[in-house]
């Protein structure tokens, strides 16, 4: 099929597509095969750009900061919960670190990598699978910050610190219609502008590319529970389960080697992902 870019003067839409048919008026936009500019949420196989949509300006980045981790101490009976007849004690260890101030005064939509894997609500950045002890973060921006949530899980032993780097790619909100031009280009700059200036091509926008950049647009979930417990899936299919697999639920006085299994036991492998670059 055709690629084509129409506009529509009386919906005020623009958009870039494949014509999912070759039937109908090519100059009517509310035709058949031009379905896409004038229903776009059900032709979004179809689509390269439409003004209705974020474009997905990048504003910051992508940089990255580097953070220290602290020793995560050993848990005490005191402050954990202990299981009998050779339990181990588990409790919790948090704080919080602040990897940017963007000041844009809104929250932003973000990505954050640890090495080549995006971090999802809840990654394991450090864990030993004999004990379960483990520790883990979660990101999250403000109106003018990105902050790494940490959360430890503690057993009878300590967690060796470390140092990790994050990196960050911070998007901009989509800027507010302008105008009622739908589609300009200036020959002397050589800037195009589409959708009323919702999108300039002297602006950074995400980029999609194929096999070429960790940042990444999952298109499922990248977390799945089961047996009560997490399995978590990187874009590069890296699998972690926290649970270990000697791990044991323990019933009254039985003690924790006589309980059932308690680690993960489903069949998760990850979700398709887009990949995606800054220019």
């Amino acid at each position: 099929m055709t690629d084509v870019f129409m506009t529509d003067p009386v919906t005020g839409r623009c958009a870039l597509f494949e014509e999912p048919t070759g039937t109908g008026d090519p100059k009517d936009p509310n035709s058949a095969r031009n379905a896409p500019l004038n229903n776009p949420s059900t032709n979004l196989q179809y689509l390269y750009f439409h003004s209705d949509y974020d474009p997905m300006e990048v504003v910051i980045g992508p940089t990255t900061v580097s953070v220290t981790h602290g020793t995560i101490p050993a848990g005490s009976p005191s402050g954990g919960v202990v299981g009998l007849n050779n339990g181990r004690v588990y409790g919790g260890y948090a704080t919080s670190h602040v990897l940017l101030t963007h000041s844009l005064g809104y929250v932003p939509d973000f990505f954050i990598l640890q090495g080549l894997n995006t971090v999802h609500p809840g990654y394991p950045i450090q864990f030993d699978s004999a004990d379960g002890r483990s520790r883990n973060v979660t990101a999250y921006a403000t109106a003018s910050q990105i902050i790494l949530y940490e959360y430890g899980i503690q057993t009878s032993n300590a967690l060796a610190g470390l140092s990790l780097n994050y990196t960050l790619l911070v998007l901009k909100r989509p800027p507010a219609p302008s105008g009622d031009i739908l589609m300009d280009f200036d020959p002397a700059t050589g800037i195009v502008k589409m959708g009323r200036d919702k999108f300039s091509s002297d602006r950074r926008y995400l980029q999609i590319v194929a096999g070429g950049s960790p940042f990444s647009l999952p298109l499922d979930r990248t977390v799945d529970l089961a047996n009560g417990a997490p399995r978590s899936v990187s874009p590069d299919g890296t699998i972690r389960d926290v649970v270990p697999a000697t791990f044991r639920v323990a019933y009254g006085f039985g003690g924790p080697n006589f309980g059932p299994n308690g680690n993960y036991n489903g069949s998760f492998t990850g979700a398709p992902t887009i990949q995606v670059q800054a220019p």
